[in-house]
């Protein structure tokens, strides 16, 4: 792809990101009150952005552009669902479902990358999937305790967790090898793959 492409494509991203805090904010605010058209329109440009990014993916053949098409895609989706009312709520109470997706699609991108599932992008979708579900059950008042209450009491024990579970990420890590595959093993997957047999 030439530099012009790239250029056009950051433009593209930077354009995108704009959109989607106008979109994020005006949702916060205007979720319960009469808005203007021209906030309908945002979420739609944003999923179009998203959905361009994602697919220019197959020409620049990378991972962080396909994990934000699809962050931005998901966005306009979630926005365009909720201004129209199509789903219950408002984004005060499904904020939570963006660090789910980030998960999915940090999950997605990893896989497209290395053309295999790698833990370098495993361990932080699956947190930000475990986190974003978590944090969904006190959003929609699932767990009746308050989430401060919550965080007082079992805080302490939630980052001992945390650090048994980095400690045995660690000797994993020591005993298996790295946790990512390095870019000399992916260009030397992609010469295999080039190279007919």
């Amino acid at each position: 792809m030439s530099k012009f492409g790239y250029r056009l494509i950051n433009i593209l991203l930077c354009i995108a990101f704009l959109l989607f805090f106008v979109v994020f904010f005006t949702t916060i605010f205007q979720s319960d009150k009469q808005h203007a058209m021209v906030l309908d329109v945002f979420p739609v440009f944003l999923l179009i952005v998203g959905i361009t990014v994602a697919i220019l993916t197959v020409y620049t053949k990378s991972a962080y552009q396909l994990f934000i098409g699809g962050f931005l895609a998901f966005s306009g989706l979630l926005s365009i669902l909720i201004m129209g009312n199509i789903i219950s709520g408002n984004l005060k109470q499904w904020w939570p479902i963006y660090a789910v997706a980030s998960g999915i699609i940090l999950f997605a991108a990893g896989f497209y990358k290395y053309r295999k599932i790698d833990f370098g992008y495993v361990i932080p979708a699956v947190v930000f999937e475990i986190l974003g579900l978590w944090l969904l059950l006190f959003s929609f008042k699932i767990i009746t305790i308050p989430f401060k209450t919550f965080i007082l009491c079992f805080g302490p024990l939630l980052l001992v967790m945390l650090c048994i579970l980095l400690f045995v990420l660690f000797l994993w890590q020591k005993k298996y090898g790295k946790f990512s595959s390095s870019d000399a093993d992916i260009k030397q997957f992609e010469e295999d793959e080039l190279i007919p047999e």
